[in-house]
C-alpha cells in the first residue's frame, strides 16, 4: 500500500512538515509504504500550459510519485484563510491520472484557531478534473505550534483513525480505477 503525503508549505522547517512526518510514522505502523513530497524542497513552477507539456518540467517526477500512490494525505496550512498557492498549483498541474479515484485525507493546520477554510476550499474546488475522492473524515490541528503527538490525546487519536480509514478507502477504490474511462471522460462536469 503506497501512500503519498504532501506537505503543503513552502517554508523551511514548517509545521506542515512536522505533521507530515507524524503521519508518515502512523501510516508506517499500519504497514503502509509512505513518501513525503515537501513543497518547500520540491517547489513546482506555476501552471503554464506550454511548459507543463515539457518532459523536463519539475512536476514530472512528482507526477510519477502520485501515479504510483494508492492514496494521499494533504497537510495544508491556512494562509490568510486560504490554502497556499503551491497546493492549488499541484491540482492544476495534475491530470486525471495522478489523483483520480484515489482517496485523499485532508489535514489542515493553523497557528491559531483557524484551519477550516482550506478544508472547505479543497473539498469545493480541487476534485473536478483531478477526480480525487476526498474522505468524509478530516483533521484540523489548531494552535499547531503547541501540538505534540501523544497517544490518547484527541487530535492524535483522530490522526490514527483517519490514517487507518485512508488505507481502507484505498483498498476499496482500487477496483474502481480499473474500470474508469480516462480516455472518453477525462474532465469532470
Amino acid at each position: 500500500m503506497n501512500i503519498v503525503i504532501i506537505s503543503g508549505s513552502n517554508r523551511k522547517n514548517s509545521q506542515s512538515i512536522k505533521v507530515s512526518e507524524i503521519c508518515k510514522k502512523v501510516l508506517n505502523k499500519l504497514s503502509a509504504s509512505t513518501s513525503v513530497i515537501d513543497l518547500h524542497k520540491k517547489p513546482i513552477p506555476l501552471w503554464d500550459e506550454l511548459e507543463t507539456k515539457s518532459d523536463s518540467h519539475p512536476f514530472r517526477n512528482i507526477s510519477k510519485s502520485l501515479m504510483k500512490a494508492m492514496g494521499f494525505v494533504f497537510v495544508v496550512p491556512e494562509w490568510g484563510g486560504m490554502a497556499p498557492p503551491q497546493v492549488k498549483n499541484l491540482f492544476l498541474l495534475s491530470s486525471n491520472q495522478e489523483l483520480s479515484h484515489k482517496p485523499g485525507l485532508i489535514i489542515t493546520i493553523s497557528a491559531s484557531n483557524g484551519g477550516s477554510y482550506p478544508l472547505a476550499e479543497l473539498r469545493s474546488y480541487s476534485y473536478k478534473n483531478t477526480r480525487i475522492c476526498w474522505m468524509p473524515d478530516h483533521v484540523i490541528i489548531r494552535n499547531v505550534g503547541e501540538f505534540k503527538y501523544e497517544p490518547g490525546e484527541r487530535v492524535s487519536e483522530r490522526i490514527n483513525y483517519s490514517c487507518k480509514m485512508l488505507i481502507e478507502y484505498a483498498k476499496a477504490l482500487k477496483p474502481i480505477r480499473k474500470i474508469a474511462d480516462f480516455k472518453n471522460f477525462k474532465n469532470g462536469m
